[in-house]
């Protein structure tokens, strides 16, 4: 089923900041307890709340040494006013002041999307768009990791299947972009489009800088997205085994018990030996 070996390869551990009690007083996990934090500017209003983000983030980094990867806003963005398709030609003002503030945090890397396919010149767009967010990111030493999403409606996503998103990153790379591989995304399109989840790793290789864990349960039920613990769903993340390496690997866990959620990062730190999934 799989070339992959039996565990884990990953540089840092990480996780999204909407568990870490430093940035939200629900988070159920302390910086201490990872090596990165992801911020998503997609989900609030950074603009707004810019200098608040900035001087909260220089006074964790200060106390505890954490380092900051940032998620740009997309199509879909929560926050309406920040919503940007990639695949479209249009103003990058919301994710150059994405980066600028990335960048005054320190961030190390920034994960966007490519965009929905609502156009005919959609790839065309996307690459042209990519390479100035790559170039700029370089100004500000951060790389780029363009993430893979699974396709809802009409409009297809662009560089949802592995060879797609292998031809986007190698048109679009000039400084330090590559893949950030979601896991639960790929998971949901190889339900929907009959492809095997390890394809993704297969056929990327080195060009995967990133990695976004949580487990779902395909397409039975809604919201298919469920961002659930690596233990809770249908991904069976034990057979993945060395599939997984990245420099970086984020858990983006959004449901799920606290436990659940501290299970997940002890998973991630011992590598993956003795995950099992739990099939609810």
């Amino acid at each position: 089923m799989t070339k992959c070996a039996k565990l884990w390869r990953m540089g840092r551990i990480g996780i999204n900041w909407i568990n870490v009690r430093e940035f939200n007083p629900l988070g159920t996990v302390s910086t201490g307890e990872v090596d990165v934090v992801e911020l998503s500017f997609a989900e609030v209003d950074f603009i707004a709340l810019e200098e608040d983000i900035l001087e909260l983030c220089r006074i964790v980094r200060d106390d505890t040494g954490v380092g900051y990867t940032v998620h740009a806003p997309y199509q879909n963005s929560p926050v309406e006013r920040l919503r940007v398709n990639l695949a479209e030609r249009c103003s990058l003002k919301v994710v150059e002041r994405a980066l600028e503030l990335a960048g005054r945090i320190g961030a190390e890397g920034v994960v966007v999307h490519a965009g929905d396919a609502v156009c005919r010149h959609a790839l065309k767009n996307a690459v042209r768009n990519l390479r100035a967010i790559d170039r700029l990111a370089g100004e500000y030493g951060m790389y780029v990791a363009v993430e893979n999403v699974f396709s809802e409606g009409v409009a297809r996503r662009v560089g949802e299947l592995p060879d797609e998103l292998l031809r986007l990153c190698e048109l679009a790379c000039r400084w330090n972009l590559g893949a950030n591989i979601d896991v639960g995304h790929a998971h949901i399109s190889s339900v929907l489009h009959g492809v095997e989840l390890e394809s993704y790793f297969e056929v990327l290789g080195d060009r995967v800088m990133h990695l976004h864990l949580h487990n779902n349960h395909g397409t039975e039920g809604e919201p298919w997205d469920e961002h659930l613990p690596l233990t809770t769903g249908s991904i069976d993340y034990s057979r993945l085994g060395g599939c997984l390496r990245a420099e970086t690997a984020v858990l983006e866990v959004k449901r799920g018990a606290p436990r659940d959620i501290s299970l997940s990062l002890e998973l991630l730190r011992r590598g993956g030996a003795g995950v099992r999934r739990i099939a609810v």
